[in-house]
């Protein structure tokens, strides 16, 4: 049992670190991670890649949102899946506003 383990995590590490720049990009963070968390890095690239435009307008604010529903999972007033959950929410919600940055505001109003 520990050898077939062992054997399908350095199959998942080969295959990873043999994954394209393009491909590596292309993943999402919650499957990489798992973790709300842990992705925080993750998740603000991919918001700067997903918007370049607004994301330097808006990068504060975006992290700030990250590290509230961080805190919340922290302080088990939400779990790990909620938290994804939430954030896929505030990410839709700022695609569709027309005025960005009060849609970040009024997201890191109801969260922190």
């Amino acid at each position: 049992m520990k050898k077939i383990l062992l054997l399908g995590s350095l199959i998942l590490f080969l295959t990873s670190c043999a994954a394209s720049k393009y491909e590596k990009e292309k993943e999402k963070c919650k499957d990489f991670y798992g973790y709300f968390t842990k992705s925080k890095k993750c998740l603000e690239l991919k918001f700067e890649s997903s918007n370049p435009k607004k994301y330097h307008e808006n990068k504060e604010l975006h992290g700030l949102i990250l590290s509230a529903l961080a805190d919340q999972v922290y302080e088990n007033k939400i779990d790990n899946n909620q938290a994804w959950i939430l954030y896929e929410d505030v990410i839709q919600g700022f695609n569709k506003a027309k005025n960005k940055t009060n849609y970040l505001v009024t997201a890191l109003e109801k969260y922190n």
